[in-house]
């Protein structure tokens, strides 16, 4: 008696299961980039890999400095149907994929508000107090950072361990390591995360390695020449006559964003070099285009990149530190840097508001950069966990009560669709052991001294 097969929808075709590692090659440059989860490489299901290994999950980090205002960021009400509040309205495009944590405290002591902040939301342990050696104060991790503590817990079996990316160089860099890195291996061990979007994109794409910071000595003339898709179209056209109708056009919908993105930081590139803190450095109104662009663009840029990466399996941990502690960058429509306005604005402080705004807003592309990859029966966002927050609540008293914290993604389901719940002075390390397991990594308890916790915010969990 012959055995009936499963009844493929429309548009899907499989032959031999193909491996989750194939590579599009271009021999002659040595060039090789992955290529997305695609029908073929999956089990019936569709959430699974043809040889039966689960499609992987992801994990990032969006982090900023300064802080909010509790009374614009904290929902209306609780659960599901919750309001967006002024702060949170850009998340309306994804709020189905984004909770909302508030009435949490970090618990591992406010020696230095932005600096105990830092340490406390990203690591679950107090901070290290250095000799400042003439600065104001200085400071370091005395435990690595959650993106590390994931990175070692997952050991994938990735081109990178984890990624680190920016979008502002504007944290001080002489009071330790807190303000200017997010990601830490532990005490005055960082990983400086990538400011240069074409810098990015070589690293995980092109022939070479270039380690985080160093721009390679490229001419730009033979690097827009030299494109990544020119030397594997070859490979690609041979891998897609091997392919169903529905892998077809995710294959080429994948090579077009790499092509789309290409395009995109070539035309970065040739915006005037300024500094982002030149009008900041004396009175004066910035080019507000400028400004405004370069963050917004470099954001969506990266995050192209590095939903990319995540796709093609190059890592499974990123993070983005869109600002550092005590940044003082200027926004669209500011009068000032942005610490200086959390301080100095009076009132309600409306540009200070706007900021914070204008900052969820790119926490909101980052979401939907994720959510276009298509992966198995839905998309990458829903097996990616991303923790968002900051380094103070209200920056302007340094407070490290009401924190606000964000969790976006499904975690391949660990997690509810968005919620808002809202604690009653818990610790904020309880929403770092949430992500871990919600990844499906094996801690039951996380943090030190005043920061340890043994249960996770299991109202945003499923």
């Amino acid at each position: 008696m012959s055995r009936l097969k499963p009844r493929l929808k429309r548009g899907h075709f499989r032959s031999q299961p193909m491996k989750r590692r194939t590579l599009l090659r271009g021999s002659a440059l040595g060039v090789a980039i992955g290529v997305p989860a695609l029908n073929i490489m999956l089990g019936e299901n569709g959430d699974a890999l043809a040889q039966g290994e689960m499609l992987p999950k992801r994990f990032g980090v969006f982090f900023w400095g300064n802080g909010n205002r509790p009374d614009q960021w904290t929902p209306g009400t609780t659960g599901a149907d919750y309001p967006l509040s002024p702060s949170l309205q850009p998340l309306a495009p994804v709020k189905d994929y984004v909770s909302v944590i508030t009435g949490m405290n970090v618990m591992t002591g406010n020696e230095r508000g932005h600096h105990a902040g830092t340490v406390g939301i990203l690591s679950g342990a107090p901070m290290i107090s250095q000799d400042p050696m003439g600065a104001n104060f200085a400071s370091t991790f005395s435990a690595p950072s959650i993106d590390q503590v994931v990175a070692r817990a997952m050991d994938a079996p990735t081109s990178f361990r984890s990624l680190e990316y920016g979008i502002s160089d504007t944290a001080p860099g002489s009071e330790g390591t807190t303000l200017k890195y997010l990601s830490h291996n532990g005490p005055d061990d960082v990983n400086p995360p990538e400011y240069s979007p074409r810098a990015l994109f070589n690293r995980v794409f092109g022939a070479g390695f270039v380690n985080p910071g160093e721009t390679p000595e490229v001419d730009p003339r033979l690097a827009l020449r030299r494109s990544v898709l020119d030397a594997v179209m070859e490979d690609a056209a041979d891998l897609r006559r091997r392919l169903g109708t529905v892998d077809r056009r995710r294959l080429d919908q994948h090579l077009t964003g790499i092509r789309a993105l290409e395009e995109r930081i070539a035309l970065l590139e040739t915006m005037p070099d300024r500094p982002l803190l030149a009008s900041c450095a004396a009175p004066g109104t910035p080019e507000e285009s400028y400004g405004r662009d370069a963050l917004l663009l470099r954001n969506e840029v990266m995050s192209g990149v590095i939903a990319m990466a995540l796709a093609c399996d190059q890592t499974r941990v990123f993070s983005n530190q869109f600002s550092g502690s005590v940044a003082n960058n200027r926004y669209p429509d500011t009068s000032a840097g942005h610490h200086g306005l959390t301080h100095d604005e009076g009132g309600d402080q409306p540009q200070v508001q706007a900021i914070t705004r204008f900052i969820v807003d790119r926490f909101a592309d980052l979401m939907m950069a994720l959510q276009s990859v298509e992966e198995g029966d839905g998309t990458l966002l829903d097996r990616c966990v991303v923790l968002g927050s900051t380094d103070t609540s209200d920056a302007r008293a340094h407070s490290l009560r009401d924190f606000p914290i964000l969790i976006g993604g499904r975690g391949g389901g660990a997690l509810r669709p968005g919620v808002h719940h809202r604690a009653d002075g818990e610790n904020t390390t309880k929403a770092l052991l949430t992500c871990l397991q919600a990844l499906g990594l094996p801690f039951d308890e996380f943090g030190v001294a005043g920061g340890r916790v043994t249960e996770a915010v299991t109202e945003v969990m499923s």
